[in-house]
């Protein structure tokens, strides 16, 4: 039996089709702009995803919705916090260290008259403050970008000399010059380990008796454990001195390492523990 063209194309027009229908999807922990890259290679020919206010506007066939909903709330996660540590002198301790003594003590003044009290000691060793300017630490929610920079700006006066025949007329003009360190930092977790794109530097300030400034900088992207420090860069500078005087000869050297480590410590530990 054969049936008609005109009978075969009156029977399609009765067949259902499932077209793609328009509805919006609330976001909880993520901005649109996180989310839609990953969804749309999951999309089908005719079906579309925008970003709405916190919310994604989508066009989806019905028989696609549950699937592309499973995949946006598993994407809908909460960032972690972390913190990121930044060393640069291997001293990773910053505490006042101290101790208890219980013990008779005597104190005699100038007059001969000397008093004794008993009681409870605490000593304490502190470490030089310049030691924590080696430290920095920025919080920051997992897959953005932080930056950090902290320094001063020196002054940089120029003088100038212009020479009109016997004349001479002198100017000056000031401009400053900043001498920071800091980094920028772009952290992502993978299980137990961070992946961490970061670019860190130091400048160090103009002295009395020079021009030029010292800098360290580096770029790099690393894995390493949570928790743990991580070294990241190492520079070596020796130099050699050598003076001549009347008793003989003097030779000075000199050693000095620049190390950069850096830690990440992961806030919201717990509550991946528990996803």
């Amino acid at each position: 039996m054969k049936i008609k063209p005109a009978l075969l194309f009156s029977l399609l027009l009765f067949i259902p089709t499932a077209y793609a229908e328009l509805s919006f999807y609330k976001l909880n922990h993520k901005v649109p702009s996180e989310i839609i890259p990953s969804i749309k290679p999951f999309l089908q020919a005719d079906e579309t995803i925008g970003a709405g206010y916190n919310e994604l506007i989508l066009r989806v066939n019905p028989d696609n919705m549950s699937d592309i909903q499973n995949l946006i709330r598993k994407l809908d996660q909460p960032a972690h916090r972390l913190i990121i540590y930044v060393n640069r002198d291997g001293q990773f301790d910053r505490y006042t260290e101290g101790y208890n003594v219980n013990s008779h003590i005597q104190i005699s003044a100038d007059s001969g008259v000397s008093s004794s009290y008993r009681g409870n000691v605490k000593i304490y060793s502190t470490k030089n403050s310049t030691n924590d300017r080696n430290n920095q630490s920025i919080q920051v929610l997992e897959g953005h970008t932080a930056h950090i920079s902290e320094g001063i700006s020196e002054p940089v006066t120029n003088i100038n000399i212009q020479q009109y025949g016997d004349h001479s007329q002198f100017s000056s003009n000031t401009s400053y010059r900043d001498a920071s360190k800091g980094f920028y930092v772009t952290p992502r977790l993978s299980k137990d380990s961070v992946i961490l794109e970061i670019a860190p530097w130091y400048e160090s300030p103009l002295s009395k008796n020079r021009t030029s400034a010292a800098f360290i900088r580096a770029s790099s992207v690393i894995r390493g454990q949570l928790n743990t420090w991580i070294k990241l860069a190492s520079l070596n500078d020796d130099s050699s001195q050598t003076s001549s005087k009347i008793l003989g000869r003097q030779t000075q050297t000199t050693k000095q390492t620049n190390t950069i480590w850096v830690k990440v410590v992961d806030l919201d530990a717990k509550l991946k523990l528990n996803d």
